[in-house]
């Protein structure tokens, strides 16, 4: 689950201190090598869609679809039917969530697909994303005194700067999701063809086409370095996607209480006692149009409290994806004494449950433990609908530990076109790495999570 932001960065680390690379260094190379400026940013009343086809260099055809029209251009049966074998199933690469989000009016999103000989040997999600820092020198701290100087130029007055960025990926989720291959397509020559198209010059936007591209995201194995995988590729990593592995004999809350610590037990029965004046309910499609605005309005109250966002989560997303997902969508909303205080949402796959967004009342945290019931709730709709995942995302990372999810450490590759603005941003975010997060250990000794966990990291 994400809570309004791409990442939680603590202070006094050395991930502030990367986080400080590559949001100020990099944003001044972001807006110098033509991305959007604060003032520069524009919105347009309708959605942009388009379609272009094009040959690489070595014949493989490569085809974009994006905006509203690409919902009837592309074959989704095709699309899912190439997902469908792969060895890894993704939520955010289904075609119910690539509908939902080209339709959406606020997300420049392109469907990606290579072919050749008209055969499809991979596909992706590709978004032209906002991002936005606020405030970063509340948010973090570097031993480097310029670095201030340069954060308090571009943020202006106002403290906030935006750019713009392709992300090759999910914006608002973490994890494997942002391209699929054939198996006959090797992890350098996908990586190949990825590079030769992601600069192509489409305006997902109308506008503007971003400079930079971030791919995300790939695991890092057990206590690997980060290191370079891909030439002209610059890795970046941030903290680990909390993964919540349901055991497959479990029917009922009971049996993952069981699996618990007599401590770890204590713990979730107190979060229970203090949220049990909550009343839950799942909201319908027309609930849901009715109470989409108040949901939004809970989401920005966390939203705006984060110091660097990419991308946003918007009433007219959560409509489209309650239409093409259905009761695979699932929101839930908290009510306290009749007045809303909560809501949170998750998408259920074919094999994992995708803990998306959450809002909520700040005030009731605390006093009412509902930031943790919500992760108890993901934890019971997993069980429920038997996935053998429920991926909480990479925010709040001890208390989701607390709760029995474990980390899965991930990077994301940076490039820009610019090649020497490029060369000074790999030079900069060379040697550091995020400091080991300080994670609970809930679980028995022969409890499910901990070998399915080291069996992920074997794949």
């Amino acid at each position: 689950m994400n809570t309004p932001s791409l990442g939680s960065m603590p202070k006094s680390t050395l991930l502030g201190w990367m986080y400080c690379s590559t949001c100020s260094c990099c944003s001044l190379f972001w807006a110098r090598d033509g991305g959007d400026g604060m003032h520069r940013m524009k919105n347009t009343k309708e959605k942009p869609s388009g379609r272009e086809s094009s040959t690489l260099s070595d014949g493989t055809e490569v085809n974009w679809h994006w905006g509203v029209d690409a919902v009837k251009a592309v074959n989704w049966d095709a699309w899912d039917a190439f997902l469908t074998a792969a060895p890894q199933p993704s939520v955010f690469l289904d075609g119910r969530m690539m509908r939902a989000l080209l339709q959406a009016p606020d997300r420049p999103v392109a469907a990606v697909q290579w072919k050749r000989d008209g055969n499809l040997i991979g596909l992706a999600c590709v978004e032209d994303a906002k991002a936005e820092s606020v405030n970063l020198d509340g948010h973090v701290q570097s031993e480097r005194s310029w670095f201030s100087g340069i954060s308090k130029l571009l943020h202006g007055k106002d403290g906030r700067f935006q750019f713009r960025v392709r992300v090759v990926g999910t914006v608002l989720g973490s994890g494997e999701h942002a391209q699929c291959w054939t198996p006959t397509i090797s992890a350098e020559e996908a990586r190949r063809l990825l590079t030769e198209s992601v600069f192509e010059p489409h305006r997902l936007d109308g506008i503007r086409v971003p400079r930079v591209v971030m791919i995300k995201d790939q695991p890092i194995l057990d206590d690997a370095p980060r290191q370079v995988q891909h030439k002209g590729w610059t890795p970046l990593e941030f903290d680990p996607e909390m993964l919540f592995h349901v055991d497959p004999a479990w029917n009922h809350f009971d049996d993952y209480m069981q699996g618990l610590k007599t401590k770890s037990r204590t713990k979730v029965k107190r979060i229970m006692a203090l949220s049990a004046d909550f009343e839950l309910r799942t909201l319908s499609g027309d609930e849901l149009a009715e109470r989409c605005d108040e949901l939004i309005a809970l989401y920005q109250g966390v939203y705006e409290r984060s110091g660097f966002r990419l991308g946003s989560l918007h009433a007219e997303e959560l409509l489209t994806s309650k239409a093409e997902w259905g009761d695979d969508f699932v929101v839930t909303i908290y009510e306290l004494e009749g007045v809303l205080k909560g809501f949170q949402c998750a998408y259920v796959g074919r094999e994992e449950t995708e803990a998306f967004f959450v809002g909520f009342d700040p005030e009731l945290r605390k006093t009412h433990a509902v930031y943790q019931r919500m992760l108890v709730e993901f934890i019971c709709l997993g069980i429920e609908r038997r996935s053998k995942r429920v991926n909480m995302g990479r925010t709040a990372l001890e208390i989701k530990s607390s709760v029995g999810a474990l980390p899965r450490r991930l990077m994301c590759e940076v490039r820009f076109r610019n090649p020497l603005f490029h060369a000074v941003v790999n030079r900069y975010t060379q040697g550091y790495n995020p400091v080991a997060p300080k994670l609970r250990q809930p679980w028995k000794a022969d409890a499910h999570a901990p070998s399915a966990h080291s069996e992920l990291h074997a794949l």
